[in-house]
């Protein structure tokens, strides 16, 4: 395997070339984020020299939000954009939920009676974090705690009642969403999804969009012709694209977080070709090695008031030149944090 022409210049990763992280969320669609930290390094890395506190503050300031709305998972969205995909993909993803939401006694009465009473806590512009919002709930005689809390926010999220605010701490807060405008129409959605997914992400599959979106293969097949993508082969296999693929150097090493957008596709066994180990192991990290555009290892890190410690584990030999690419993706990833960064490398 190697990288599909046009992925990296189409995802910011070959040169930094956004100024904000509004622009790289918008740019993107929307930007996995269930590790906000580890998010953030994935905007700053796109970014030139944004740090982790220049995109906290506009995190707070509402400049893109995180909610549920793709899978459904965390993700951070632009406000402008969130009414218009969560119309797209909130249907799909109630009908995912459904079997769990049944287990735990989330009926659709009651799911809307806990919505009453978040709006009612949220009134006024305050924020509340999740226990905030059970105790309030459980004062309603409304008692819900893990899963089913978490159920009944999403549900919130889902149905555009609200989305996270401003950190308490180390806590997201939750925060009311404005009203949206009027949903376009359906086909009119699902051409815009497959645009902006092509414009952020490069050429794709059609089972990519539908991954992506968590919509079936059918919708994501009748975005793509709505669209009107021009088709490219790569390597035999049908891809689509909305504007001609860059073919961009690609960086020899760079240190991605383990949700990174780069990875945003169909886990193919293809995409692991480089690495010695199962899908799932990668993604209990907090991040993936890249060398040349292939998933080669794996990184952690470990943090402390002045420094950073990294350890990058390579699924095969690392050459002097990996290893002084490393040691920069490194520094770079220190300047991101504020902190002295230090760095071994395990092969």
């Amino acid at each position: 395997m190697r990288p599909v022409v046009g992925r990296l210049h189409a995802q910011g990763l070959d040169a930094p070339r956004f100024d904000s992280a509004g622009q790289v969320v918008r740019h993107l669609g929307c930007v996995q984020s269930q590790l906000h930290d580890m998010a953030l390094w994935a905007i700053a890395r796109r970014t030139d020299g944004l740090t982790h506190a220049d995109l906290q503050h506009a995190f707070a300031r509402g400049d893109f939000l995180r909610t549920h709305v793709l899978r459904p998972t965390w993700h951070f969205v632009d406000a402008a954009d969130i009414h218009g995909w969560l119309a797209l993909t909130a249907p799909r993803i109630r009908r995912l939920m459904a079997p769990i939401d049944q287990g735990l006694g989330l009926t659709d009465a009651r799911l809307d009676r806990c919505t009453e009473v978040i709006v009612a806590s949220l009134a006024d512009g305050a924020t509340r974090t999740r226990a905030d919002l059970g105790a309030d709930l459980a004062a309603a005689g409304l008692e819900h705690s893990g899963l089913a809390l978490a159920h009944v926010l999403m549900h919130a999220e889902i149905d555009a009642v609200v989305a996270n605010g401003p950190l308490d701490g180390k806590q997201h807060t939750y925060r009311l969403l404005g009203p949206g405008p009027v949903a376009p129409p359906r086909d009119d959605l699902l051409a815009l999804a497959a645009r902006r997914y092509a414009r952020g992400h490069g050429p794709f599959r059609d089972k990519d969009l539908a991954w992506w979106t968590s919509l079936t293969l059918t919708d994501s097949r009748r975005a793509i012709e709505l669209a009107d993508l021009s088709p490219v082969d790569v390597d035999g296999t049908p891809h689509w694209r909305l504007e001609p693929p860059v073919d961009a150097e690609v960086p020899h090493v760079m240190l991605l977080p383990n949700f990174d957008e780069y990875v945003s596709y169909a886990r193919a066994p293809d995409d692991y070709a480089a690495f010695a180990g199962a899908a799932q192991d990668v993604m209990r990290g907090t991040g993936l090695l890249m060398v040349d555009g292939l998933l080669a290892g794996t990184w952690t890190r470990k943090q402390s008031a002045r420094a950073v410690d990294v350890v990058v584990r390579a699924s095969g030999s690392v050459s002097s030149t990996t290893r002084r690419a490393v040691e920069a993706e490194t520094a770079l990833f220190g300047r991101f944090l504020g902190r002295e960064a230090r760095v071994t490398v395990v092969s």
